[in-house]
């Protein structure tokens, strides 16, 4: 992207990993002003899914849900949202943004939401993004800004994708109908380390392979499945 939109969010991310953020604010809401909320919104959405390749995983079990579990609880974290439903929002925004346009349930929740509703979790989850970058790769917030750039293409890693049943206590039941309260997790044993974007790449190559991984909560299954997403 090199529209003016996403130039002007470049200067913004600029100023706050100067630690200038009364400058950064008043540079976005003239940004708002000029190209309007819905293409701000469009170029925070980009710099996410940037954001989101930086946030690395090291080779071995991967469990999706657990991983945004964990991204959406540090985002709140680090950016300070003290809002109650502010971890349900990031859970929902990642969702969105790493299922590439896919449908889902995600989807059409961040699609219900005002553009200022949308316009205040995206900056928290960039910055929030940003920030666990910076944290794990032991850099600045200003080396970790400059490297957002346009997303370009994500590589699928190497691994298998598998389908688990867990109950709330993390345990797995037997193979057969699923019991009451327990919920479908896709893990990901990788052969070597992948970022939070690429594992998103790879759930949804599956569902756009029309490979489901949405199972009736009655239909008997094994206990875990595994899709070969390298075949």
């Amino acid at each position: 992207m090199t529209s003016q939109a996403w130039q002007d969010l470049l200067g913004y991310l600029g100023r706050l990993g100067a630690g200038d953020v009364i400058l950064a604010t008043e540079l976005l809401d003239r940004a708002i002003d000029r190209d309007g909320i819905d293409a701000i919104n469009d170029a925070l959405g980009d710099a996410c899914r940037s954001a989101m390749d930086r946030v690395m995983f090291p080779a071995g079990t991967v469990d999706i849900h657990a991983v945004v579990d964990t991204i959406a609880l540090r985002i709140v974290e680090t950016s300070g949202d003290t809002r109650l439903i502010a971890v349900d929002q990031q859970w929902s925004l990642l969702v969105f943004l790493g299922s590439v346009g896919l449908p889902c349930a995600a989807r059409n929740e961040v699609a219900s939401w005002s553009p200022e509703d949308r316009l205040h979790d995206s900056i928290a989850c960039l910055i929030g993004l940003v920030g666990i970058a910076a944290s794990d790769a032991h850099t600045t917030i200003a080396d970790a800004v400059a490297h957002i750039a346009p997303p370009g293409p994500v590589e699928i890693p190497e691994g298998t994708f598998g389908l688990a049943w867990r109950g709330p206590n993390g345990s797995e039941p037997f193979a057969g109908v699923v019991p009451r309260g327990y919920t479908a997790h896709i893990t990901f044993p990788g052969a070597e380390q992948c970022s939070l974007r690429s594992i998103f790449a790879g759930v949804a190559l599956l569902r756009d392979a029309k490979l489901s991984i949405e199972l009736p909560i009655e239909l008997p299954i094994e206990e875990h499945v595994d899709v070969d997403v390298n075949r």
